[in-house]
Parts: structure tokens; C-alpha cells; sequence
């Protein structure tokens, strides 16, 4: 190595002609290197702090057990882009997800004729032998009017688009409807495009139209209910239960003296009540923004949960308090508790809800709250009235209740912090908490995880944006070199 540098010294830098030599050639180099590792088509390197250009672990347990053969056409547009280079990934994590650049559509006279494209269209075609779907750029981005700043959602589209041609069934998800509860159209649009994006059929449902629940329902959604039940749904609803139903109930608190009997006859089948009025945390270190009413639960490791607990937990706002009845009670009904979401042990339940003290009152109640819990039912069959009982364990289904003593937390109602606004679904991981309860009890636990933070993208270039960039990188650098080669040269003549 020494001698090589030696004779660089003396032979090479000694000679302008031979400099200027050595610097093309090095150069020539550096061209023929990025030309051969765009051919050999290595995987990049993401080192952001968020592997926002990286594919996430969810789009790889999503897409990795695919066994059709999709085929990614990619029309329009360039490959070395950020879009691309996440395009490429889909095929590193599975072969039987291909794709093919189309950048003259002329070239492909049959993908013209078949989604009757032109000339100058920019889409991208997920297509398997039975079906097909069709992206336009614009989807690939949404506008968060909070911050007025645009999200790449690149990720979560594509991911969504191949599972939907190649799952065998998607989770039908009803939300109950006609008793003043959050619609999921209004008041929960984030969440319901959250669930889509996650390959679940939604629907709401209201009762006294369809006279019972569907028989194709994997889940029902009761969303904090203003209005009881009446006999008739709360016997379509108890038959639902009775044949292994899953029902998710979130539940602001109470803070007024209403009474709904009916609605408490469905609770009462799960041993659970929704107690009227509202917990505060005292617990600094469990409550946000210095606020009682903004709880950090402490929440139990499950499935679900695994990942949530070691990653910042999640926010409820005005939280109410659940009450379980006692363990004799709960076998008695065949039910079996878990609690999921807990306050701290010095945390307070008020009755008296138009005090505004945030310290305690007399009248308050004080320990550890229960604001989540998984309840599963053993139903057991008894047509006959005179089976064994091995026979009826056999026989018997199971429901599960999910009850959150909280609603507020995942719906699209604006809280200002500082100079920004932000819906509560995106506190902490708010929105990971509730995919996963819902992936939970609807047998979908591929899809549970910590989803990725795709950014926000404030400046997307367009193709002839990104050509002029791509020509002043490399044009620039160049400018800089020979001129410090002509100067270089002409302080030497000097000499």
C-alpha cells in the first residue's frame, strides 16, 4: 500500500495531465460501484429513527404467509423513488409478490386496454388471477387539517390492497346504533378508517331495522349508549351471547342519575357495571399533562398488550370505573375476568362530579379502579335438559365481553396542547390499544402490533422535481471539482 502511495506522489500528482487522469478514472469508479449495486438490487439501509422508509414488522406478518401469486405493477412513475424502494421490500419479504416497472404505458398495450389507462397516468395495480386493485397517487396520501401537513400512508394502502385479494374472509365488525351512542361515520371516523385499513368489513347496525344481529357478525360495537334498550334487543342481543357472540362496550362515564335497566340485564350476564361518575389519578407519574382526568392506566400483559406496555402505555380522558361481582358470583354465571386496565392504588372515584377539586373530598372513594376487563362466558347447551356433563362441556360456546369504562379516548373531538390539536386517538399508543382489542376478538392476531409512525411528509417531489434534483446533485459537486482542478493548475504555472 505504501509503495502504491508512492508512486502516486511521484509519478501521478506530479503530472497535471495524469492527475486530471487518476481523478476521471476514480471518478469512472464511483459510477461503475453505484451502477453495479443498483443491478445486484441490495436492500437499503434505513437509519431514521422510525424506519419510516423501512417496510414494519405489521405489513411483514401481514403479507408473509401470501400464497397467491400478486404481481405489483407500478405505471408512471419512477423506481428509484421512496415509493419503489418500498415496493422492492414487499418482494424481499415474499417471492410470490412480484412487480414490474411500467414507465411508458405504450409498452404494455394489454395493461392499457385493461384498466384503460393513459398516457399519463400514475397508479399502481395490485393484481392476482382472480382480481385486481388499482392505487392513484393520491390515495397513497391523506391531509392531516390539524397541522394542514400531508402523511404518506403509502404503507398501510399497499399492505391493505394485498391482503384484501388474498384473505379468504374478512372480519365483519357491527356498530350498534339508535341509542344516541358515538357513530362510527361522525364521531369515529379515524378508527373506522383505521379498521379498513386493516382488512374489516364495517357496518352499523341498528336493531329494530334488521330485527337481529347478523349471523355473519364477528363483533358488535356498543359506543357508550345515551338511551336503554328495549325488550326486544336486549333478547337479540342475549341470543347473540348465547351463541358464542363477541361484543366490545366502551363507556363514558355516567355523570347524571340514569337509569337503564335493560341495558344493565346484558352487563348483568357478565357480572359487570358501569358505575356512575368518574375516576381521577393522584399519581403524578399516571396521569398526563398534569390533569387527574387524563389517566395512564396500568395495563396487564396479554397478547394484545404485549407490546403497549413497554411502550408508553395508552391515555384514557374522564374514565369511569368498572365493577366486577364477587369470584362466587362470576362462577356462578360461568364467567371468567381479566383485568386489563387498572388505575394506581391512591387514585379517586368521585360521585359528586360537579366538584371541580382536583384534591380529594370527603365523599371520595380511594384505591385502584378497574377501567378495562376481558370477560369470557361459558355457555353451555342444555336441549335436553338431561346431558352428561362431559357432553355439555363438549357442546358448550364461549362469549367474551370486552368492557372500557371510556369512549372518549378513540373518538375525532379536537384537544388543544399548546399551539397544536390532536384527536385522542393518537395519544400514546391509543390507536395500537384498540386495533389490537378489536384483532383480538375477532381471531385476527397476525395483525396485532406496534404500528409503524409513517411521518409526516410536508414536500413530495414530482418526477420532474426529482430529475432536477437528481441533475444539481451530481452536477455541483462536479462544478466544485474542476474548478479546484483549474486552479489548481494555474497557481502551479505560476510557480
Amino acid at each position: 500500500m505504501k509503495k502504491f502511495i508512492e508512486i502516486l506522489k511521484k509519478k501521478w500528482l506530479r503530472d497535471t495531465s495524469k492527475t486530471i487522469l487518476l481523478i476521471l478514472i476514480l471518478f469512472a469508479i464511483f459510477i461503475g460501484i453505484n451502477i453495479g449495486i443498483e443491478k445486484l438490487d441490495f436492500q437499503d439501509i434505513d437509519v431514521t429513527q422510525n424506519k419510516i422508509y423501512s417496510i414494519s414488522e405489521q405489513s411483514i406478518n401481514e403479507i408473509k404467509n401470501i400464497e397467491k401469486d400478486v404481481k405489483i405493477y407500478i405505471i408512471g412513475l419512477d423506481e428509484n423513488t421512496s415509493l419503489g424502494d418500498l415496493i422492492k421490500q414487499y418482494n424481499h419479504q415474499n417471492p410470490k409478490i412480484t412487480y414490474e416497472v411500467i414507465q411508458d404505458i405504450q409498452d404494455r398495450v394489454d395493461i392499457k386496454n385493461k384498466y384503460s389507462i393513459t398516457d399519463e397516468t400514475q397508479v399502481i395495480i395490485l393484481e392476482t388471477s382472480e382480481q385486481s386493485k388499482i392505487l392513484t397517487i393520491d390515495e397513497l396520501y391523506t391531509y392531516d387539517y390539524t397541522t394542514y401537513q400531508q402523511i404518506d400512508i403509502s404503507e398501510e394502502k399497499i399492505t391493505n390492497a394485498l391482503v384484501d385479494l388474498t384473505i379468504s374472509k374478512k372480519p365483519k365488525i357491527y356498530f350498534l346504533t339508535g341509542h344516541n351512542e358515538y357513530e362510527i361515520n361522525t364521531e369515529m371516523t379515524i378508527l373506522s378508517a383505521y379498521l379498513e385499513n386493516e382488512v374489516n368489513d364495517i357496518e352499523t347496525l341498528d336493531l329494530l331495522v334488521k330485527n337481529k344481529i347478523p349471523e355473519d357478525a364477528n363483533l358488535l360495537v356498543i359506543a357508550s349508549p345515551q338511551k336503554d334498550f328495549l325488550d326486544t334487543e336486549v333478547e337479540q342481543i342475549t341470543n347473540y351471547i348465547n351463541n358464542g357472540g363477541k361484543i366490545l362496550w366502551m363507556n363514558d362515564p355516567t355523570l347524571t342519575n340514569n337509569e337503564y335497566p335493560n341495558m344493565q340485564k346484558i352487563l348483568d350476564l357478565f357480572g359487570a357495571k358501569f358505575e356512575e361518575g368518574v375516576v381521577l389519578e393522584q399519581d403524578e407519574n399516571k396521569m398526563a399533562l398534569q390533569s387527574p382526568n387524563y389517566i395512564i392506566p396500568e395495563i396487564a400483559y396479554t397478547e394484545a398488550t404485549k407490546d403497549i406496555t413497554t411502550d408508553g402505555g395508552i391515555l384514557l380522558i374522564n374514565a369511569g370505573k368498572i365493577t366486577l361481582e364477587s369470584d362466587e358470583k362470576l362462577d356462578e354465571l360461568g364467567v371468567t375476568s381479566q383485568t386489563i386496565l387498572s388505575t394506581g392504588d391512591t387514585a379517586l372515584f368521585r360521585k359528586e362530579v360537579s366538584n371541580t377539586n382536583t384534591s380529594k373530598i370527603s365523599s371520595d372513594e380511594e384505591g385502584s379502579f378497574i377501567l378495562g376487563a376481558k370477560l369470557t362466558k361459558t355457555i353451555k347447551s342444555d336441549s335436553d335438559g338431561n346431558e352428561e356433563s362431559e357432553k355439555q362441556e363438549n357442546n358448550s360456546k364461549e362469549s367474551v365481553m370486552y368492557v372500557i369504562s371510556n369512549n372518549f379516548f378513540v373518538v375525532d373531538y379536537p384537544i388543544t396542547i399548546g399551539n397544536a390539536q390532536m384527536y385522542p386517538i393518537q395519544f400514546y399508543n391509543n390507536k395500537d390499544y384498540i386495533l389490537n382489542t378489536i384483532a383480538e376478538l375477532t381471531n385476527r392476531e397476525d395483525t396485532i402490533s406496534i404500528r409503524k409512525d409513517t411521518g409526516i411528509i410536508t414536500y413530495t417531489a414530482t418526477e420532474a422535481q426529482d430529475r432536477n434534483i437528481r441533475i444539481l446533485i451530481t452536477l455541483y459537486p462536479s462544478i466544485v471539482i474542476l474548478i479546484g482542478i483549474i486552479i489548481w493548475f494555474i497557481r502551479k504555472r505560476k510557480k
